[in-house]
């Protein structure tokens, strides 16, 4: 079950196929832009998706088993990063808490 307060994101240990829709109105999207959505731990990036194809400024956050099975019980910090044809624009979300809890 994912939960949103602020940047924070909280989701139970395991889960995954729920969406969690992302808005974005800092910026306006175009046709050729992406965003980089980068889970990490203090030593390393655990979890990396590109998100293209983005519609009415807002990206599904939506785990598979595989990629939810790297993601254990603990803190980690996520960012956003947006790239327009490729190149590298600005960092949306810099640091936020990404966090994993166990099954009640």
């Amino acid at each position: 079950m994912w939960k949103a307060d602020g940047n924070n994101i909280q989701m139970t240990v395991g889960d995954y196929g729920i969406k969690l829709p992302i808005s974005i109105s800092s910026i306006t999207v175009g046709q050729y832009d992406e965003m980089r959505f980068k889970i990490a731990n203090q030593n390393a990036a655990v979890l990396e998706l590109t998100f293209s194809n983005i519609s009415n400024n807002s990206i599904d956050l939506e785990l598979t088993a595989e990629q939810s099975a790297k993601l254990r019980v603990g803190s980690y910090i996520y960012s956003l990063d947006w790239y327009q044809n490729g190149s590298f624009m600005c960092n949306l979300i810099e640091r936020a808490l990404f966090k994993v809890v166990a099954k009640a």
